[in-house]
């Protein structure tokens, strides 16, 4: 976890930033099928970036006049502790959390209006939704968890994006985590993948070794011999040689903290002259972007660099036509390479998303119309300490090869008759997409992959798996 005077000190910075008082909420838990059935309480990622292990339904009063924060938990009772165990006195969390008081959320209206002194509270939405409800009660704003500009006053955005962008050693220290259990998870589906099993037995081996370390799965885990389908949470599939296994999993630490890692592998231990080919482009793609990480360097033309290699791996395939740069401005490469190169990454795996394009593509900056590059997540230039990932892709998706108008717009650039050959001799052999993603740091010397220890390199992948045969 990090430690109480990383909370304090980040505390301390977001009320410098205010120039009124702000109400965060950490929102509640969720039910799943009947009230008292509840899903894993997760806190809001804004919440938690102030506050170690925060309570369903707190809250948090921010007053730049006073400097003070006051937190609101629930009030202790007999009855949470028969079922739920024993929490921990107001006093004791007062000194835990390094907070000037501790007030019960039962009394939270009361208490706001009371602080408030007639001023305005300014608050930001969470995914669930009877807290924003609440939220929009209690500070009168028109939040939406949903809306496009963000989930609240774009000035606290800005302030608790300004703090969150770049991250710190300790923030760091738990990616590591993340990342070595990631790793484990990973080695153990490769190490576990024979002909016969099937998909759900690998999500169970990966999410099992998440719980063995004391981990959760940071999103739903994407596990699929249909590789094509980006964010495919189907496993019904069995495994079969001749198929190959695409992983798209990361660990979330006690702390929040995630990973978010993609790896594929042959059922087999060994990839097709194929399967081989297109393995190593997109491998290229990802090793070009990363080497292309500096700071000042615009993402957008990461992103670019692996378009590049890409277009230039499928000429060399016969399924592109045209110069590599003019393929991947004009977008061409999207046909195969149909999303952005990456996102930041932090307490969540696409981290602030939320906030929009506002704030993922500063200074004027436009997300682009065109297909595939509309995609890109952000496009800033990079920091020191900004963190974020790299994964490039080639998929052969038929609904896109099939796109009447795609057909018309790259007629010269895509060799659609010789695509439609290329997917129909690997028809049935779970060959639909490989995507090699890993979680890039850029350093003052260029790039840091914190996921470095997850093999990738063919050689490696294929002595991975099957080990456990």
């Amino acid at each position: 976890m990090p430690s109480p005077a990383f909370h304090q000190q980040r505390r301390a910075a977001f009320l410098r930033s205010l120039d009124g008082p702000v109400l965060l909420f950490a929102g509640g838990q969720r039910s799943r099928n009947y009230p008292a059935n509840y899903l894993p309480f997760r806190a809001d990622s804004n919440f938690l970036y102030f506050f170690d292990s925060p309570e369903p339904d707190a809250a948090a009063f921010f007053d730049p006049a006073d400097g003070t924060v006051r937190l609101f938990l629930h009030e202790r009772t007999t009855a949470d502790a028969l079922w739920h165990g024993a929490t921990p006195p107001f006093e004791t969390e007062k000194t835990r959390h390094r907070v000037d008081e501790v007030l019960a959320v039962e009394r939270l209206e009361d208490e706001v209006r009371r602080l408030a002194k007639g001023r305005s509270v300014r608050s930001l939405a969470v995914a669930d939704h009877r807290t924003t409800l609440r939220a929009r009660s209690v500070t009168g704003e028109a939040l939406d968890f949903d809306a496009a500009d963000g989930p609240g006053d774009a000035r606290v955005c800005d302030a608790i994006f300004a703090l969150r962008k770049l991250k710190q050693s300790e923030e760091l220290e738990q990616v590591r985590r993340a990342a070595a259990i990631t790793r484990e998870a990973h080695l153990a589906a490769m190490r576990h993948t024979r002909a016969g099993s099937s998909e759900q037995e690998l999500v169970g081996v990966v999410e099992g070794t998440f719980a063995h370390h004391g981990s959760v799965p940071a999103y739903g885990t994407i596990l699929s011999v249909r590789g094509e389908v980006l964010h495919n949470n189907h496993h019904g599939n069995p495994l079969r040689d001749g198929d190959l296994v695409l992983l798209d999993a990361g660990a979330e630490v006690a702390s929040g903290y995630c990973a978010d890692v993609t790896r594929v592998w042959p059922v087999s231990g060994k990839f097709t002259a194929e399967q081989g080919e297109v393995y190593d482009i997109v491998l290229r793609a990802e090793l070009a972007a990363i080497a292309a990480v500096k700071p000042g360097v615009r993402y957008r033309d990461v992103h670019l660099t692996s378009a590049r290699v890409v277009a230039d791996g499928l000429v060399q395939m016969g399924l592109l036509r045209g110069r590599p740069d003019t393929l991947a401005e004009s977008g061409a490469h999207a046909v195969f390479f149909p999303h952005g190169v990456g996102h930041q990454l932090g307490l969540d795996v696409h981290d602030m998303e939320s906030f929009g394009d506002r704030v993922h593509y500063p200074g004027g900056r436009k997300r682009s119309e065109q297909f595939g590059t509309g995609y890109l997540r952000m496009d800033r230039d990079l920091e020191v300490g900004l963190l974020f990932t790299i994964e490039p892709g080639i998929y052969f998706v038929p609904a896109i090869l099939t796109d009447a108008t795609l057909r018309e717009r790259f007629h010269d650039s895509v060799d659609w008759q010789r695509a439609e050959r290329f997917v129909a001799a690997n028809a049935g052999r779970g060959f639909g997409g490989i995507r090699i993603e890993d979680d890039v740091l850029c350093t003052t010397s260029g790039a840091e992959v914190l996921t470095a220890a997850i093999p990738k390199d063919r050689a490696a992948v294929e002595k991975a798996v099957g080990a456990a045969r």
